[in-house]
C-alpha cells in the first residue's frame, strides 16, 4: 500500500468510497434522507482535494481510503493551532479499515505537527461506524460533538403537556428579547462538565442574522425557553433544502422538568412541517448531558467528532532531544 497527495484525478474513486460510508451509515440511521448527494459530494471533493494536507491511501492501483484535514486555525478548542477534518473528508475500505484510518491519520497529522505545529486535531465520522471510531478512541480521541436527525413525518403527533404556555415566532428586533437566555446558555456551557468558553466577540450579530428563526416559550408574560433554527449546518447533508438545522436551545432553570423543551420542540416541527420541511436536525456537544439526554429522546445521532488535543511539549522535542541526549 502506497500513501499519495491527494490530487483532482483521484476524485472518481474517492467519491465511490463517501458515497459507500453514507450508504451504510442510512442502512442504520432510517432517519436519513434518501436523497444523491453524489454532485454535492464531488464538488467538496474537488476542493477538498486540492487541500496542502491530505493523503489518499492506494493499493494494487486502486484508491482504498483518503484523509484529509481543513486548517490549520489558531485557537482550535484552546490556545493552540488546530485542524479540522469534516464528514466526507475520510473514508475507509477494505478488510482492516481501523488499520487504515490510523495509518492514514498518523502520516497526515505527523506533516501537521512538524511543519505547523498543529496539536490539535478533530474529524467529524458517521456515528455507527463502530470500526473506524474504535480505531480513532485507540489513537487518543474522545467524542465532544454530536449530529442528529428527525424525520419530521415520524415522528408522533401529540398534544402539549402546558396549557399554560404559549408559543410563538420572534421576528427581527424581538430576537433579543432572549438575550438573557443566550446569556444563560453561554454560563451553562462554560459550567462543568462542559468546560466550553464562547466566543462572544460578535453575539449581538447572531440576532441580526436573517435566516436564524428564533422561537420563544412564554409563560406569565415571561420567555422561559427558546430554540432556533437555520437553513445549514456543519455538514454536507444539513445543507439539504428539505432540511432545516436547531442551532441553539435553552429553558430557564427553574422551568425545566416540566416539559417545557419538548412542548417547544413540538412547536417548531409543527412549524416546520407546515412549510414543507421533511429532516430536522440538531448538533450538540455530547460533553453536555442536559442536551445529550434530551436530543436523544427525539433524534437519532449520525455523526460523531472526535477530537484529541496532542502534547505541545512535542513540538521542537525532537531538535531538543538530540541536543540534550549528546551533550
Amino acid at each position: 500500500m502506497e500513501l499519495k497527495k491527494t490530487e483532482i484525478k483521484y476524485v472518481e474513486e474517492a467519491l465511490e468510497l463517501a458515497l459507500e460510508e453514507y450508504k451504510l451509515e442510512g442502512n442504520i440511521v432510517n432517519q436519513l434522507p434518501d436523497i444523491d448527494f453524489t454532485n454535492q459530494l464531488r464538488e467538496f471533493l474537488v476542493d477538498l482535494f486540492e487541500k496542502k494536507y491530505g493523503l489518499v491511501a492506494i493499493e494494487d492501483g486502486k484508491v482504498i481510503g483518503y484523509l484529509v484535514f481543513e486548517g490549520p486555525w489558531d485557537g482550535f478548542f484552546g490556545n493552540c493551532k488546530g485542524a479540522f477534518s469534516p464528514l466526507g473528508a475520510s473514508a475507509f475500505s477494505g478488510k482492516d479499515r481501523g488499520k487504515l484510518s490510523s495509518r492514514l491519520l498518523s502520516a497526515v497529522t505527523e506533516m501537521m505537527v512538524k511543519e505547523e505545529g498543529v496539536t490539535s486535531f478533530a474529524l467529524s465520522r458517521y456515528a455507527n461506524d463502530k470500526e473506524v471510531g474504535k480505531s480513532l478512541v485507540f489513537n487518543g480521541f474522545g467524542i465532544r460533538c454530536s449530529d442528529a436527525i428527525m424525520k419530521l413525518s415520524d415522528r408522533k403527533n401529540r398534544d402539549y403537556y402546558n396549557p399554560n404556555v404559549s408559543f410563538m415566532e420572534l421576528k427581527s428586533e424581538e430576537k433579543k428579547l432572549i438575550l438573557d437566555l443566550k446569556f444563560g446558555l453561554t454560563k451553562h456551557m462554560l459550567g462543568a462538565p462542559i468546560y466550553f468558553p464562547s466566543y462572544i466577540g460578535n453575539y449581538m450579530e447572531w440576532f441580526a442574522k436573517e435566516e436564524i428563526r428564533v422561537f420563544a416559550a412564554c409563560a406569565d408574560d415571561e420567555i422561559i425557553g427558546f430554540m432556533s433554527i437555520q437553513d445549514e449546518a456543519e455538514n454536507f447533508i444539513t445543507e439539504s433544502a428539505s432540511m432545516k438545522n436547531i442551532c441553539g436551545a435553552f429553558v430557564k432553570e427553574e422551568h425545566r422538568g416540566d416539559n417545557v423543551a419538548t412542548d417547544l420542540l413540538t412547536f417548531v416541527c409543527n412549524v416546520c412541517e407546515s412549510e414543507g420541511v421533511k429532516y430536522l436536525g440538531v448538533d450538540c456537544e455530547t460533553l453536555n448531558p442536559t442536551a445529550l439526554r434530551f436530543w436523544g429522546k427525539h433524534f437519532q445521532n449520525y455523526t460523531y467528532s472526535y477530537h484529541r488535543r496532542i502534547d505541545e511539549r512535542v513540538i521542537g522535542y525532537e531538535e531538543y532531544l538530540e541536543r540534550e541526549w549528546r551533550s
